[in-house]
């Protein structure tokens, strides 16, 4: 029998399980079960309240959406885009706190932030939130956290502070892409490598030179 691996997309700001690339990753990922194989089951969040996100919301439905129980039965890997990094973060260090041992598959965060340009009040909420990072650093193996910031991200234009942040705070793989902005196209073969790097299917050139 191939192994099940899930896949969990959470979105950035106002997105939602339809935006960006996150249904062609869908569609991409299963397909590519059998070269793979293994049998991906792709699931992009539907947060709530998601047009203006706040930490409470966040943590309140992941507990309930991927309790520590449900991470214990199935080998998981999170994909976050922007302040769905962020909330990923929050999560994994509150399932720390309840199961020290349990780690997820895997987590690509995709143009994630500590700092942006210009902040307004809820997003200075998200940059202030307190979040353990050694306990959600625990909850990932050590080669299992991987970052991938823009060059020209129209928010982030100080993606070297966000880079040093994610190397200092959480010892990720940080990948520098040139010129993806937000990440936000359609589609995105390198978000799909990533993952099926991550998953063991294959290692892409890009991250292979990281």
């Amino acid at each position: 029998m191939v192994p099940t691996k899930h896949v969990y997309i959470i979105p950035r700001w106002g997105g939602n399980s339809g935006s960006d690339w996150y249904p062609w990753l869908k569609q991409q990922l299963e397909a590519s079960s059998a070269e793979d194989q293994c049998h991906y089951e792709v699931k992009p969040l539907d947060m709530p309240a998601w047009q203006i996100p706040t930490v409470s919301n966040a943590a309140d439905y992941l507990a309930a959406m991927l309790p520590a129980e449900r991470l214990r039965q199935e080998e998981t890997y999170l994909v976050g885009h922007s302040v769905g990094c962020l909330a990923i973060l929050h999560h994994l260090a509150e399932i720390n706190k309840k199961d020290p041992e349990l780690q997820v598959g895997g987590v690509l965060c995709v143009a994630g932030w500590f700092l942006i340009d210009n902040p307004w009040q809820d997003i200075l909420n998200w940059m202030n939130a307190p979040v353990d990072y050694d306990r959600a650093r625990r909850a990932i193996p050590a080669d299992k956290l991987v970052v991938m910031l823009s060059d020209d991200d129209p928010y982030t234009t100080g993606y070297q502070q966000n880079e040093k942040l994610w190397l200092e705070r959480l010892q990720a793989r940080v990948n520098i892409l040139p010129g993806r902005q937000h990440f936000s196209n359609a589609l995105d073969p390198d978000v799909c490598d990533a993952i099926r790097d991550m998953t063991g299917a294959f290692l892409p050139p890009w991250l292979a030179r990281a």
